[in-house]
Order: structure tokens, then C-alpha cells, then sequence
């Protein structure tokens, strides 16, 4: 009995582990969402100083005027008067918020450029994402998060610095290839530092450190009005996670599944030291030890199971599914975060009300996730985002807050969707893959990223109703799919295509050892290294 209270502690490494996630993922939205401050596009008009117009009127713009043009009034020799439009070459813009669509003119026949750059960001966080799968299981968990998080910062520095739209642009390409990989890679290494118990509070810690963040944006977007500043501050703000190269463990779990016992080892012995176990006590936490050796040592290798992947058609469907949720689940999130301009009421509430559904989002997948299960907790609750997107544009005809309630309720669920796939996506694949699969979830899902902006550009133009309806339609579809993936609540992390194939089998297994634990201490023979 007490060897099971001991194995169901909370213990101080996993406290330790959960506070690093929360902790390295705070500054993440300053990244992802930085286009709520960068490329908001204030009210403006025609600079009459740079045109050669002399009789004008001038258009602010709004939903009914056309602000990229202005009137001429001229005098014919007949002495009858008529209007001509003019082409505004140059804009003034209402007070003293300096943006990306300001210092270049991203407005009118420019307008097209303000999607396009959020686009090139979008396809810098695909490749990067790529990458960083590649690199983690290559590497390691601890190396390829050390180099997305501190190339994530020194990219917004630079990015601070341009001075032409060119220079801005391939700047946020590299920008977006750091932007998502330390998120990711924290993520993973949630997932395999922890108990089975534990990897649903892990990934909360992740989230609400994004959340977090996504409120301190709000205050970071009133403070700077400067957008280069902004992004330098951004930047300058990773010094704070230079002690990470001390912090951060490599993961035993990798370690172990890419055949390096004696790392693995010493890892999973300062682990115990940690939470106060000698290396001589036969506790639960060292027979935990000697079952991941036992175990991981009999695991594919990365070769093995990329020609296996050939012929398990259940993990290419189940890849196919949870690529599609992917895309479907970035393209919302974006399409209603970044459409924060086109809210009505003042943009910083507007911005700190979406954080807010965020914040609220961790508690709800928390709750979710540990009682419905990650399907069921995915399907519902991207059924009631489907019915929130439809609604919000019919409810814009009858009044605009109730519009804008159903958005927040489509994007507080989104968010719940968005941190369900993350969990359960570690779930469903072999240890030597795992990262690289999230990887590719992750990173092609920027392509619903890259669509994000542009279906927010039409909606500028014209009207929302089609838009929000196929996407209520792809999101319900999404939740239909769902029917077909395991539930994985509860079970062991696969470390072979066999494992992956019924994770519920693994739940047996689980219990099984858990109850092997219970038995006395003496029953216990051998060492950490068989």
C-alpha cells in the first residue's frame, strides 16, 4: 500500500518538469499571434499633401466610403463642373499606432500584400516544423528545443529592423521556421518525462503558459505603439531563458528508444535523486526504472518502423485523420484570432476577451481529457465550434455583440480542439516517430494557416456567409472522422507499431505493473542495469 501511494505521488522532478513547460511556452504567442499588433491597419485617408489634386474631397475610411480615392472637382471652359476620381498614391492614417501597414502602405491596391506576408509567415512555421521533428528525433528532445527557442527570439529582433516590405518578408520566413518547435518539442517532452497520470496536467502547463502569454499580448500591443519596438522587446525577452541549457534534461524515453542505455541511465538516476530515492532503495520509482529499460530496450528503431509504416494501414489512415484535424483546427483558429480588426468595440479588449477564451480553454481540455477521454472530448467539442461559426455571421444581420459572442464560443472551443490533438497525436505513434509525426501534423497544418488569411481578406471585401459555412462544414466533418481513432486515455505511450495498433491493450498492461508494484519491497530482485 504504500509502495502504491508512493508510485501516485506527485513527485518533485514532475513539479519541476511541469513548471519548465509552463515557464518556456509564456512567450510563444507573442510569436504566433504578433500580426494582432504588427498589421492592425488604423483609419485612414488620402495624403492630399502628396497629390496633385487642388479641388478634393476626402474619404476616411470606413464601411461605407471608399478611402482609397478621392474626388476632383474640375471646371470644364463651359463652366459646368464635374467629379473626377483620383487614385490616392500615398495614405494618412489616424493616430499614433505605427504597424507594418503603415510604415508600408498596405492598404488599397497594397491590401493584398497584409495576407500574403501572414502567409510567408504561416510557410515558415511549415518548414520550420518539418525540421524540428527531423531534428528532435535526430538530436534529441533538449537540443532541438534549445535551437528553436533562442533562433524564435533572435528572429523577431531582426525582423524589427526592416526597412522594405522584400526585407520584411524573408525575415518572417525565418521568424516562422523558429516560431512553433520549442512549443512542440516541450510538448513531447511533456509526454514522455511524466507519469501516464501526469501527461494531461503537462501539456495544461504548456497551455497555460501560451494562454498566459496570449494576455500579456494584450498589454504588450497597448504599451508598444511602435511595432518595431514591439518585435525587438520580443526578442530581447529570451535573455530570461538563457538558464534553460542547465534546466532542460534530454529525454530518457528518446534516449532509451535510440539504444543510448548508459544516458538514459544516468538521466533516470538523477531523476531519482531528485525526488530524494537512493539508487540502493527497491521503490516503486526505481521498478518504474528497470521497466523502462526492459521495455524500451526491445524498441524499434527509427529505420525499422518508417519500412514498417509501409504496411500498417491502420497508422497511414490514422495519419490521414489527424492531419486533416490538423488543418481544419489551424485554419479556424487563425481565421478567428486574426480577425481581431474586424470586431466590433475597442481592439485591446477584443484582443485580451480572446485570451481569455484561451485561458479558459486549458481548464476545459483539462476537465475534458481526463473525464470524456481525448475522442469524445474532441468530437463534442468541435461539434459546438461548428454551430458557433455558422451562427456568427447570421447574427451579425440581427446584432453585432451577439456576433461576436458566438465567435468567442467557436474559438474558445477551437482552442479546447487545438490543445486535444497536441495530447492525443503523442499518443497514437511509436516513440521513434512520434516527434516526427507531430512534426508533420504541426507543420502541415500551416497550410489551413496560409488559408487563414486569405479567407479573412474575402471577408474584408465581402460578405462572411459562404466562408463560415464551409468551414462549418469542414469542422464538422473533422468531429466525424474522429469516430474512427482510439481512445488513448490512460494507456502507455507505444514504443512499437504493435503497441501503437491497440493502445487499449496497453491499459491492462499499465495496470498490471501498478499492481506488480504493490507487492513487497523483498519480492524485488536484480539492478537498474539488466
Amino acid at each position: 500500500m504504500e509502495s502504491k501511494k508512493q508510485n501516485q505521488k506527485f513527485e518533485r522532478y514532475e513539479k519541476r518538469m511541469c513548471l519548465l513547460i509552463f515557464l518556456s511556452t509564456i512567450a510563444n504567442p507573442w510569436s504566433g499571434l504578433q500580426f494582432l499588433a504588427t498589421h492592425y491597419t488604423p483609419p485612414f485617408r488620402c495624403n492630399i499633401h502628396n497629390s496633385d489634386v487642388t479641388n478634393y474631397i476626402v474619404n476616411i475610411s470606413s464601411s461605407t466610403t471608399d478611402p482609397c480615392s478621392l474626388y476632383n472637382n474640375v471646371s470644364s471652359n463651359l463652366g459646368n463642373t464635374s467629379d473626377q476620381t483620383e487614385i490616392c498614391k500615398s495614405f494618412e492614417f489616424k493616430g499614433d499606432v505605427q504597424t507594418v501597414v503603415t510604415k508600408f502602405q498596405l492598404v488599397c491596391d497594397r491590401a493584398w500584400l497584409k495576407p500574403m506576408l501572414t502567409s510567408i509567415y504561416m510557410a515558415g512555421k511549415m518548414i520550420g516544423g518539418l525540421f524540428c521533428g527531423y531534428m528532435s528525433d535526430r538530436f534529441g528532445r533538449r537540443i532541438a528545443f534549445l535551437v528553436f527557442t533562442f533562433g524564435q527570439y533572435a528572429a523577431s529582433i531582426i525582423t524589427g529592423f526592416s526597412t522594405n516590405v522584400t526585407m520584411y518578408a524573408v525575415f518572417l520566413l525565418i521568424s516562422g521556421l523558429f516560431a512553433v518547435g520549442n512549443f512542440e518539442v516541450m510538448v513531447v517532452l511533456g509526454t514522455e518525462m511524466v507519469r501516464i497520470e501526469r501527461r494531461s496536467f503537462a501539456y495544461f502547463c504548456a497551455e497555460f503558459g501560451f494562454a498566459l502569454g496570449y494576455m500579456l499580448l494584450a498589454l504588450l500591443t497597448y504599451l508598444f505603439v511602435s511595432w518595431r519596438w514591439f518585435l525587438v522587446f520580443c526578442g530581447l525577452i529570451g535573455v530570461l531563458h538563457i538558464p534553460f541549457f542547465w534546466l532542460i534534461d534530454e529525454s530518457h524515453v528518446w534516449l532509451l528508444a535510440t539504444g543510448q542505455k548508459d544516458e538514459a541511465e544516468k538521466i533516470l538516476r538523477k531523476i531519482a535523486n531528485y525526488n530524494g530515492i537512493k539508487s540502493s532503495d527497491k521503490s516503486a520509482t526505481l521498478a518504474l526504472i528497470e521497466d523502462k529499460i526492459s521495455e524500451d530496450l526491445h524498441s524499434e528503431t527509427i529505420c525499422s518502423t518508417l519500412q514498417h509504416l509501409r504496411k500498417a494501414w491502420f497508422l497511414i489512415g490514422r495519419l490521414v485523420i489527424v492531419l486533416l484535424s490538423w488543418n481544419i483546427v489551424t485554419m479556424t483558429y487563425y481565421v478567428i484570432a486574426l480577425n481581431n480588426d474586424n470586431l466590433s468595440g475597442d481592439r485591446y479588449l477584443n484582443v485580451f476577451y480572446g485570451s481569455l477564451t484561451e485561458m479558459g480553454s486549458c481548464f476545459i481540455y483539462y476537465f475534458g481529457v481526463t473525464h470524456l477521454g481525448r475522442r469524445n472530448s474532441y468530437m463534442t467539442f468541435m461539434f459546438i465550434a461548428s454551430a458557433g461559426v455558422v451562427a456568427a455571421p447570421f447574427l451579425a444581420k440581427w446584432h453585432g455583440s451577439a456576433s461576436v459572442v458566438a465567435t468567442m464560443v467557436a474559438k474558445l472551443t477551437i482552442s479546447v480542439s487545438y490543445n486535444i490533438i497536441y495530447v492525443h497525436n503523442g499518443e497514437l505513434f511509436p516513440t521513434n516517430i512520434r516527434n516526427s509525426v507531430l512534426s508533420l501534423s504541426s507543420g502541415s497544418s500551416r497550410i489551413g494557416g496560409m488559408i487563414a488569411p486569405v479567407i479573412i481578406f474575402a471577408g474584408e471585401s465581402g460578405d462572411t456567409t459562404v466562408p463560415s459555412i464551409c468551414m462549418a462544414v469542414a469542422i464538422f466533418m473533422s468531429a466525424l472522422s474522429y469516430l474512427l481513432m482510439p481512445e488513448t486515455k490512460n494507456t502507455k505511450l507505444p514504443q512499437t507499431i504493435d503497441e501503437a495498433r491497440s493502445p487499449n491493450k496497453n491499459v491492462s498492461r499499465v495496470r498490471n505493473k501498478k499492481k506488480e508494484r504493490e507487492t513487497p519491497v523483498n519480492a524485488k530482485n536484480g539492478s537498474l542495469g539488466h
